[in-house]
């Protein structure tokens, strides 16, 4: 796997519309930290701003993209890309509301692990300022008990 590779559409099934991370600006075995643009064709959006429920969905795929990362070690990038089954623990808002044109930044990193079970811990923040803290809880789709 190159640097390269290292990009939202390889490590994740999503495309726009739903595709909402733009760009990887840290990836490695610890955490992942990426960068969106809330845009006008968001889900959620009005055209004006977004929910900050939309948030929740840029932690999932902060955290699939460093989760398809360490899948992509082990298996390559040609891995089965059927992504996680996804659940909110919890969800701590600081805004209502996105404006469009508003640069999020979203940290995740993996507190727990077991057999295709995973606790993410998830913070966003925009302007250096955390709008949101989230922890979601996954469970890969292709594991078996």
């Amino acid at each position: 796997m190159t640097t390269t590779d290292l990009t939202p559409e390889n490590l994740l099934p999503h495309r726009r519309p739903m595709l909402l991370v733009d760009e990887i600006l840290t990836l490695d075995d610890s955490c992942a930290v990426t960068r969106a643009t809330v845009r006008a064709d968001w889900p959620l959006c009005d055209g004006r701003d977004a929910s900050a429920i939309v948030l929740i969905e840029l932690v999932a795929q902060t955290s699939g993209i460093h989760n398809g990362f360490i899948r992509g070690k082990v298996e390559g990038l040609a891995a089965d890309k059927r992504g996680w089954i996804v659940g909110i623990r919890r969800a701590q808002m600081a805004v209502d509301r996105l404006p469009v044109g508003t640069a999020v930044v979203t940290r995740t990193e993996n507190t727990m692990e077991f057999e295709g079970f995973r606790d993410v811990c998830g913070r966003v923040e925009v302007d250096n300022r955390p709008v949101a803290e989230i922890t979601l809880q996954l469970l890969r789709a292709d594991a078996r008990p």
